[in-house]
């Protein structure tokens, strides 16, 4: 593109973007905005809207402010917006300036209806009202913490320990020292320092994650970023059939939907309520949907205040229900829904399973499907509540229910949407979610409200006595979602369906559901169950791979204004001793054995736990040292980032994560590496329940997954063998 001058003020700055960007002029007004927007329109390849952003407030600096470039077709409201390749930082040199928007006024919260969100949290804060009960706390939250250097290397040599050789443990220590004590680590300590402190409302990672560990990827959300939760069956006679479940799911996540787009919803706390959680997450959470792009996505959140339809899949179809703000009840939603499937016919050719390629490819295809006439259907789709998948299948078991809701056959779903109820023909039931911009546990607050509200009939159904022209009247207008194919979309989507098959055929997926004990007898022999558990994961892992491997627990630091997760890393050297010690065979002495493994049981359960109160101060190692890594300037290179030792104790074959709610039977996602396990987990009163995702082994071999259940089993029992044998015999001492 060739530079060009905009003439869109008489007055004020001009600032020069290199890299195939355009010059713009800006004013310097009266008065002080906090968000600056322009959009700009040229009649062929040249940039259409440029955000820029205020990222510091000092009256007397330059400031900065990061400019994205966008091409858009019209200004129409259903309008696509493709993000340039290039981002550039503009320096411009007063603090209050604003640009002169030639279409629509740039202040407004949602403009063309929506905001498009490129994983900088700060770019959304001003939707975050502090009057609001949702976000009261945001502004007093303290900032994600940068650990001291000294700290984390010396804490990265312990985690490090149990995975290495003496030699290399050698090597790794004098890599580490070489850091810690040379120029580099310390001129990169101060560099992350700096960016902290230039992000006083966001923290130094936010951005960092959400682009490089989510929108940039291009990998497919389903199997690699997308969770399920399986929802345990309704007690209840009237929500146990198919559009029973639905139609109350529905009920349930619109009352909760209102209250977080009216800000009512009253913000997650910790302990006895004293210390708030972030509630940034929440407003990412609906009318929602991940945009394709190439090289990097976006995401786009809709006005909750003009998007109140939902989107209804059946047989790979979409209808939109249209309601207004007044939630629909119970019963006009069964009518509905009954509707729905009386009308919906033969299964179709699927748009939806475009949704489960590689980002790249399905960019392409979306592009198509705009260039087919299909912008206002997909405005449809991406801006609705959530989604709800309506499914023919009617699986039973834990294992099949789970395999269905983490991927199903890749047909009647939309995978980019960050709520997916799904609802199969015999009542069963739960959620699928997009993992961008939110992580679970605020997503599992959401499905808190809705399956204890409605166990408990503490969720208003509505008017249950509706005569039948009572209801006719109530009911809303249900459109069928037409979609234009060209030969290009077909093509796509026959590719994208045998892309689809294959992983699917490629993976494996098991529930171990274990009745032995639980979280009762756990606490009984003075252990942490989350620890428990993590070293029955860390002996079946012993077992199946005959060593010690990289273990992450993910840890939640919401407690830290934009705090996601952080690192538990539950291979440890007490770890690694227990396992060991409890594979020996032909003890000498079979008490005194059971008695010490009982020992180093509990010291690697409470090792596990003053490593998550690490944690959950965001002062583990991994977040910290991807931030010096990130910090790296063209050139430098250290020695502690090339050290093998280093890539395998972040190459996460055991990936593990613990959610427990007497109403969920199950919840997963899948392995993070090829040759690892995926393993989502909850401990209840007197069992506890595994998902186990994996890739399939080699043809002719057993399921990878099914055999760590059973070493998960067996771990389980030997372990409390041996706490009942320890407990025995100091029961027997005080006699």
């Amino acid at each position: 593109m060739e530079q060009q001058t905009l003439s869109v003020a008489k007055a004020g700055l001009v600032c020069q973007l290199n890299t195939r960007t355009t010059v713009f002029a800006v004013t310097n007004p009266k008065g002080r905005v906090a968000k600056l927007q322009a959009y700009f329109c040229y009649v062929k390849d040249a940039v259409v809207a440029v955000y820029i952003t205020e990222t510091s407030k000092s009256a007397d600096s330059m400031l900065g402010y990061e400019s994205v470039l966008h091409k858009s077709f019209s200004a129409d409201p259903t309008t696509e917006y493709y993000q340039h390749e290039h981002v550039i930082l503009a320096h411009l040199f007063h603090s209050t300036c604003r640009v002169n928007a030639t279409q629509e006024d740039p202040m407004t919260s949602y403009p063309n209806g929506f905001r498009e969100c490129w994983g900088d949290y700060r770019e959304e804060e001003d939707l975050e009202v502090a009057s609001q009960q949702l976000y009261k706390h945001q502004k007093s939250l303290p900032k994600l913490p940068v650990p001291s250097l000294t700290d984390t290397c010396a804490l990265y040599l312990q985690t490090v320990r149990p995975l290495t050789t003496d030699a290399e443990f050698v090597a790794t220590k004098a890599a580490v020292q070489a850091f810690l004590k040379g120029p580099l680590g310390p001129v990169l300590q101060k560099r992350l320092e700096a960016r902290a402190a230039s992000r006083p409302n966001s923290s130094y990672l936010a951005e960092w994650w959400n682009t490089l560990g989510y929108l940039h990827v291009r990998d497919p959300v389903v199997f690699n970023v997308s969770y399920f939760f399986h929802f345990s069956d309704s007690v209840h006679l009237a929500q146990r059939s198919q559009v029973g479940r639905a139609a109350s799911l529905l009920v349930a996540s619109m009352a909760f939907r209102n209250q977080v787009a009216s800000g009512t919803r009253p913000p997650e706390t910790l302990g006895k309520g004293q210390t708030p959680l972030c509630s940034t997450a929440y407003k990412y959470m609906f009318n929602a949907c991940r945009i394709p792009r190439r090289d990097a996505d976006s995401y786009r959140i809709y006005d909750p205040s003009t998007h109140h339809h939902v989107v209804v899949m059946r047989h790979n179809k979409f209808f939109k229900v249209h309601q207004g703000p007044t939630p629909l009840s119970f019963l006009v939603w069964t009518s509905i829904l009954t509707h729905i499937l009386d009308v919906a016919g033969a299964i179709e050719s699927s748009v939806g399973v475009l949704s489960s390629e590689n980002r790249d490819v399905w960019a392409d295809a979306r592009t198509q499907l705009l260039a087919d006439g299909n912008a206002a259907t997909l405005r449809d789709i991406e801006s609705a509540v959530l989604l709800l998948c309506l499914d023919d299948d009617a699986p039973t078991s834990r294992t099949d229910v789970s395999r269905a809701l983490w991927h199903g056959n890749g047909r009647n779903r939309f995978y980019d949407k960050c709520i997916q109820l799904v609802v199969f023909g015999n009542g069963k039931a739960g959620l699928l979610a997009e993992h961008s911009m939110l992580d679970g546990m605020a997503m599992s607050v959401y499905a808190d409200f809705i399956l204890t509200g409605l166990h408990k009939q503490t969720i208003d159904l509505g008017d249950t006595t509706l005569t039948h022209a009572a209801l006719v009247a109530r009911l809303p207008a249900v459109t069928p979602l037409k979609v234009h194919m060209s030969a290009a979309t077909l093509q796509a989507i026959a590719s994208a369906e045998r892309t689809f098959d294959a992983t699917v055929a490629g993976h494996d997926v098991h529930v171990e559901s274990f009745f032995g004990y639980g979280n009762h007898a756990i606490k009984s022999f003075q252990c942490s169950p989350d620890a428990f558990v993590q070293m029955a994961i860390q002996l079946a892992g012993r077992k199946h791979w005959g060593k010690s491997v990289a273990t992450y627990e993910a840890s939640q630091v919401r407690v830290f204004l934009h705090g996601r997760t952080e690192t538990t890393r539950s291979c440890s050297s007490a770890s690694h001793a227990f396992a060991n010690m409890m594979v020996q065979t032909s003890p000498v002495d079979q008490l005194s054995v059971k008695t010490a493994q009982a020992g180093l049981c509990r010291d690697a359960c409470n090792a596990h736990v003053k490593y998550m109160k690490i944690a959950a101060q965001s002062k583990g190692v991994d977040r910290h040292l991807l931030g010096l890594r990130l910090c790296l300037q063209t050139g430098e290179s250290a020695a502690l980032f090339d050290d093998p030792v280093f890539a395998r104790s972040k190459y996460w074959q055991i990936s593990t994560s613990h959610l427990t709610h007497d109403l969920f039977d199950g919840w997963g996602w899948g392995e993070v590496v090829p040759d690892g396990v995926g393993i989502a987990y909850s401990i209840k009163k007197n069992s506890v329940h595994f998902n186990i995702a994996c890739r399939k082994a080699i043809e002719g071999q057993p399921s990878v997954a099914r055999s760590f259940g059973h070493l998960l089993e067996e771990s389980l029992l030997e372990m409390r063998h041996v706490m009942e044998a320890d407990q025995a015999l100091k029961l027997t001492a005080k006699l």
